[in-house]
């Protein structure tokens, strides 16, 4: 799917779990998300403010890809990075009748969030 082609299934859930300053990294802050994907959920290509972000699934699938890699199907207990600057392409509840659910762990320039608020965690491509 090209950035520029938008899905009609319909957007993952997010609820922050935490968000702290890290006292040991000044200017960086540690957010816990979940993500809640329905049956044939996504999340359009992004990419993370500069954050470093760890994603655990936790059931479900979540097909991903990222920086032109092909897209890789992730089962509960799998974990994949992604590195500031990466560009996630794809980002999908892979399976069509259950929920995917997933904790991602961002590490960012507490500025970001100060400045931006949690929305600036996700900057989706243009046309989005």
């Amino acid at each position: 799917m090209s950035s520029t082609t938008k899905k009609t299934s319909t957007r993952e859930d997010i609820e922050v779990l935490f968000d702290h300053e890290l006292t040991n990294a000044p200017g960086k802050s540690i957010i816990g998300l979940h993500l809640d994907y329905p049956p044939n959920g996504f999340t359009p290509p992004h990419r993370h403010g500069g954050a470093t972000v760890v994603a655990y699934v936790m059931a479900g699938e979540l097909l991903s890809g990222m920086n032109d890699n092909p897209p890789k199907v992730y089962k509960p207990g799998e974990i994949f990075i992604e590195l500031p600057g990466c560009h996630h392409t794809v980002g999908e509840n892979n399976l069509q009748t259950s929920s995917t659910q997933v904790i991602a762990i961002m590490v960012v320039d507490t500025e970001v969030v100060k400045t931006g608020g949690y929305a600036a965690l996700t900057v989706l491509d243009e046309g989005w």
